[in-house]
């Protein structure tokens, strides 16, 4: 028997109840979609974190593609 009793360390769990950030209007299939495709592409450990519309600007985005060829260094 020893002389100092050594307590042992009480395990500290945080419970965070995890809510998705999805923006309004987006569909449930959209976003099942989305999270199959992070799933194939990154595994298990991966995760989504929020899903929201994109803000659009003013070009389309066949118009962009064809700024972006146009303006490419060589």
């Amino acid at each position: 028997m020893s002389l100092f009793k050594r307590k042992k360390k009480e395990e500290v769990v945080e419970v965070r109840e995890e809510k998705p950030a999805v923006a309004s209007g987006i569909p449930g299939e959209v976003i099942a979609a989305i999270s199959a495709a992070v799933y194939c592409m990154f595994g298990e450990g991966a995760r989504v974190m929020s899903v929201r519309r994109q803000q659009r600007s003013g070009r389309s985005a066949w118009s962009m593609a064809g700024l972006l060829e146009n303006t490419r260094p060589f």
